[in-house]
């Protein structure tokens, strides 16, 4: 019974330190792009409690029926995170597809995250608030939004990550049905229009010179069996390549699920801490 004791003890206390090493807040900022407030969760290293240093920032983006807790509680992040000294975002943005929609009103979630979260985080917390101090990263639709927002908003980033990105939108809302096309609907329109075509990463990546670009981070589950979401990655890529844009390609077992999300998520964190450890 003592020796039950004992490891019972020596377990609480580990869990513990490990949760002492992060601090997992819960805000929410007054969007003018949604009139309406919206929450976030906050990750804080460790140190930021114990220095007056500045640290850099990851935006990390839900996927479809998502919400900002999928990070914290379906994947090892906080364990993760107590390696490193990256202040963490996880935005609420619903079934937006991180877009400003052309037929809602009150639903400009690209501006909110733009516009209204980054600025307000800035102002709020002690992180870099310059291109080299933001990274934005995300799965499936949030995957598409970082690589999306990497490439209209290059001078703001300087990494973007995405994890089984839903770039083949355009493939579901012809093939799919229910809410995911009512979602696409409600933040593309129901006609190919220029609005399309600004948040189509195909044309944007077209329209783009290498210069000055965020360096990608994409992957992908070999076995991810979502219509056309492999290939929509694989051709994202051959059009990096064409265009000489700075970019890695991770082509993994694995398919469109929480267990490739934190593999992923663990080999990304690392990726960012030797890329920032080279680069400054």
């Amino acid at each position: 019974m003592r020796l039950k004791k004992f490891f019972l003890t020596i377990l609480i206390l580990t869990t513990q330190t490990l949760i002492s090493q992060v601090k997992v807040v819960l805000d929410s900022v007054f969007s003018p792009s949604l009139n309406s407030f919206k929450h976030f969760h906050i990750v804080l290293p460790e140190n930021y409690f114990k220095t007056e240093e500045r640290f850099i920032t990851i935006y990390l983006l839900h996927g479809y029926t998502g919400n900002h807790y999928d990070w914290i509680n379906k994947t090892s992040l906080i364990k993760y995170l107590k390696n490193y000294n990256f202040v963490i975002i996880t935005p609420e943005a619903d079934n937006s597809w991180y877009t400003n929609s052309p037929v809602l009103k009150n639903r400009n979630y690209e501006d909110y995250i733009v516009k209204d979260l980054i600025p307000y985080v800035e102002k709020k917390y002690r992180v870099i608030s310059t291109r080299h101090g933001r990274i934005i990263a995300g799965l499936s639709m949030g995957g598409y939004g970082a690589i999306k927002f990497a490439l209209k908003y290059p001078s703001m980033f300087f990494l973007a990550g995405s994890f089984s990105g839903a770039f083949n939108w355009e493939q579901i809302f012809e093939r799919g049905q229910g809410q995911i096309v009512q979602s696409l609907k409600d933040a593309f329109g129901e006609k190919k229009t220029e609005h399309w075509d600004r948040n189509d990463v195909f044309v944007l990546v077209d329209s783009l010179a290498s210069i000055n670009l965020p360096y990608l981070y994409i992957s992908v589950g070999k076995d991810d069996n979502i219509a056309g979401l492999l290939e929509s990655n694989r051709k994202l890529v051959e059009k990096l390549q064409k265009k000489n844009i700075n970019y890695e390609y991770h082509e993994l077992p694995g398919s469109h699920t929480w267990s490739f999300w934190d593999m992923e998520i663990k080999n990304f964190l690392r990726r960012v801490s030797e890329i920032n450890n080279s680069t400054w």
